[in-house]
């Protein structure tokens, strides 16, 4: 039969080995949180840099969308004063009030 000396050195060496295991446990979490922190880090960085090409591209498309726009929008303004134009020598010449 074991005594209380036999029991509190089985004791303090399981207490020792499990201690090791824990800690050889947590460096290998921690390692592998860092390296997965790196990982995420980098690919960040790398959407970053594709939100802002991204973004690039977009605002210069928008730039030429409203050039664009605003030329269509002179022709039509201009194309409309011309019918209006048009219009009015017509309603003349035909002696129709216009409304």
């Amino acid at each position: 039969m074991l005594t209380k000396e036999d029991l509190k050195a089985v004791r303090a060496i399981v207490r020792e080995e499990v201690e090791n295991e824990v800690q050889a446990a947590r460096d290998s979490i921690e390692t592998k949180m860092t390296s997965d922190r790196i990982r995420v880090q980098t690919d960040v960085r790398g959407l970053t840099d594709r939100v802002k090409n991204l973004d690039i591209r977009v605002t210069k498309n928008h730039r030429e969308l409203k050039r664009e726009i605003k030329l269509v929008s002179n022709f039509q303004d201009v194309a409309n004063l011309e019918t209006a134009g048009r219009v009015k020598k017509i309603e003349t010449r035909l002696g129709i009030s216009s409304a």
